[in-house]
């Protein structure tokens, strides 16, 4: 345990009980490969990738020369102000376009995931606003939805205690439930993305300015089906709302492709990229703009301008690390790797989930898999609690996962360079930490 008065840090939603379970030896020292080394000196597989983000593991060569590359070269340059924009924003962006939607040419780098999201949904409204259309401020949500925190992007994320714990967020969004919620995800599940639509015809699509989602719902790991993101798609068109798909966790690679937008097949208005954008080596997202999304944006007058950005939007570092993240999946094995073990880690999850009644649910895909757990009404693992006490179980074997704030499950989301071993190591250890907790 560690005396509160001599720690440094405020890192934890909870200090006070966060404290009480830390110590100085088990705090994280050294990565390679997907394995992290706590001061102990334990190694740990890491199957929830950093905080999502480290992709190619933690010390990928051509990732990391590319940022030792650019630090020597120009360790900064800046994309709000005085015209002279870093030349590495430009190669980064014209590295990146050709393995996006067809439909998308235009890039906003940006620091972080949240910040893409706010600004992706400021300009809609901003767009709006500039075509006269002022009562367009609605942004409509899914509950559960995670798209990061802070004012914009935490007022968008579907999770009520994000909304209550400061008071009131950036106002005029909306939440509606996902077609995955009461009757699940199987027959008789709304595919067709009715229930947004609905909640939206009876609210006034005129006043509704974007939808904003993810198309693998990162709390609880529900895929969003290519019916009902069509459906939306076409709803949305039909009544001049923007859609906003947040990539940020799935997007570069986590789902076997550059985007899981490409892979359904739909056109968003505006996407946003983020965490294994650059692998995790340096902060970077960014939005991506539809033809028609910069086409209206550029044609606006000099006095119609949109304010935006912060001092390390794009860093040279991150737009380094991110044109070696783009150079190492182009040539397509890591994405093979990322069908053919996420196929794997699937298989293994569901085998073992068979073994355990307590199991409710596996779902997920590529490397991005979510095991949710039934719920207890009374005992040790009441409630949500169990998703904690069995992610403790696997660290305590030497797996690290993430377990979920709402949904009593928890993720596995290890790099995309996982061997099939280490893909058996986190399915042999999950049955092994199963059997650690008692309901």
């Amino acid at each position: 345990m560690i005396d509160r008065d001599t720690y440094p840090l405020w890192n934890s939603p909870s200090m006070s009980a966060y404290l009480t379970t830390l110590s100085h030896e088990n705090m994280l020292v050294e990565g390679r490969g997907v394995r992290v080394r706590d001061a102990a000196g334990r190694w740990f597989l890491d199957a929830r990738s950093g905080l999502w983000n480290v992709t190619l593991g933690y010390d990928h060569p051509r990732v990391t020369e590319a940022v030792e590359r650019q630090l020597r070269t120009l360790p900064f340059a800046n994309l709000v102000g005085y015209g002279r924009p870093g030349a590495i924003a430009v190669e980064a962006a014209e590295a990146l376009l050709p393995h996006l939607p067809v439909h998308m040419n235009k890039i906003r780098y940006c620091s972080n995931g949240s910040q893409a999201v706010e600004t992706a949904v400021l300009l809609s409204r901003f767009l709006h606003h500039s075509r006269g259309d002022r009562e367009r401020l609605a942004v409509f949500g899914m509950w559960r939805g995670y798209h990061g925190l802070g004012s914009g992007a935490g007022a968008v994320t579907g999770m009520s205690y994000v909304h209550d714990q400061s008071g009131p967020l950036l106002p005029e969004v909306h939440h509606v439930a996902g077609p995955f919620e009461g009757e699940g995800e199987g027959e008789g599940a709304d595919t067709s993305g009715q229930g947004l639509e609905q909640t939206i015809t009876a609210y006034g699509p005129e006043r509704v300015a974007a939808v904003v989602l993810e198309l693998v719902v990162g709390e609880g790991g529900h895929v969003l089906s290519d019916a009902y993101l069509h459906s939306l798609e076409r709803f949305c068109r039909g009544h001049g709302i923007h859609l906003i798909v947040d990539e940020v966790s799935t997007g570069m690679g986590r789902t076997g492709a550059f985007t899981r937008t490409e892979q359904v097949g739909i056109r968003p208005d505006m996407l946003t990229l983020g965490k294994g954008l650059s692998s995790g080596y340096a902060p970077l997202s960014a939005v991506v703009l539809s033809d028609e999304i910069s086409a209206l944006l550029f044609d606006l007058d000099f006095e119609q301008k949109f304010l935006v950005g912060s001092t390390n939007d794009g860093h040279p570092l991150g737009l380094a690390a991110s044109m070696a993240v783009i150079d190492t999946l182009a040539d397509g094995e890591v994405l093979e790797n990322v069908e053919a073990m996420g196929a794997l880690l699937r298989d293994g999850l569901v085998e073992m989930a068979a073994r355990h009644p307590h199991v409710a649910a596996v779902r997920g895909t590529g490397l991005m898999q979510a095991v949710e757990m039934a719920v207890t009404e009374d005992g040790p693992t009441a409630g949500g609690a169990v998703a904690d006490h069995l992610r403790l179980a696997l660290e305590e074997r030497g797996v690290l996962v993430s377990s979920l704030a709402m949904v009593p499950a928890v993720m596995f989301i290890p790099p995309l360079v996982v061997t099939a071993s280490d893909v058996e190591e986190i399915v042999t250890t999950l049955d092994k930490a199963l059997a650690d907790i008692r309901y």
